[in-house]
């Protein structure tokens, strides 16, 4: 009897150490999940703060996208009006062939002003091409006729060149170097470039003019490098993450 009941009191003791473990375990467990749940709450507030922040970020490029959209169908507008007005004028000329001249040149001379003023794409290139024109049509060594057509080719690139995108080579001024590069002309809005050894980054525009700026963040590198690979495959539309790199006015 005597050894019973020392078995007994020596079971409960067991047990009573045994719920004393399991008592601790659980409030472990659960100081656990609640710092678990902590955690989890906290980067719930990190991600709705970054997604808030994305999304103002993308709605103000949104906003710009069209800013600079609409910019881009006023030139085309306006250069459409000006391509009506010559030939309103050539029209009201055409029993005279050689009134034609002061019009293709004053057409010509305003076209080289837009060049000018515009995306810095092969400027040299073209304005030579503007020249040549004008000294062909002044010299007469070209027909009226003939320089209205090539007048009309100039101006029509200029439209086509609004809507193209596509990869070129172009020399640009980068780190106070010229350097022949790969360039990623989207319409007229936005110019990336790639150098040889993959440095990268897009053109930009602040009160002094027209800059290259060279992109450092790894994932806008790999953004950008996505865009040109994508461009040699010949993939010309569909959806692409960029940097933000419209062509507009900034503060550097």
């Amino acid at each position: 009897m005597y050894k019973t009941t020392i078995g007994i009191a020596l079971g409960a003791l067991l047990s009573l150490s045994t719920l004393h473990a399991s008592a601790e375990n659980m409030a472990e467990s659960l100081m656990k999940l609640r710092l678990d749940v902590e955690t989890l709450d906290s980067k719930i507030t990190q991600n709705k703060e970054s997604y808030k922040t994305s999304m103002h970020s993308l709605m103000r490029q949104k906003d710009d996208l069209e800013s600079v959209i609409a910019r881009e169908n006023l030139k085309i507008k306006q250069l459409q009006q000006e391509l009506a007005k010559v030939a309103k004028k050539i029209k009201n000329s055409s029993k005279n062939s050689q009134g034609l001249k002061p019009l293709l040149i004053d057409a010509l001379n305003l076209l080289a002003s837009n060049i000018k003023d515009g995306l810095p794409f092969k400027t040299k290139e073209r304005l030579y091409d503007i020249q040549k024109i004008k000294d062909q049509i002044t010299n007469d060594l070209v027909s009226p006729q003939k320089g209205l057509v090539l007048t009309w080719n100039t101006y029509a690139d200029a439209i086509r060149m609004t809507k193209e995108n596509g990869i070129f080579k172009q020399t640009i001024l980068l780190d106070g170097k010229e350097r022949l590069v790969e360039v990623a002309r989207i319409g007229t809005m936005m110019m990336f470039f790639k150098t040889p050894d993959n440095k990268v980054g897009y053109l930009s525009q602040d009160n002094t003019g027209y800059y290259y700026r060279t992109v450092l963040d790894a994932d806008a590198q790999k953004e950008i490098l996505a865009l040109f690979d994508a461009f040699k495959k010949q993939i010309r539309s569909g959806y692409f993450t960029l940097p933000n790199a419209l062509v507009s006015m900034e503060t550097k």
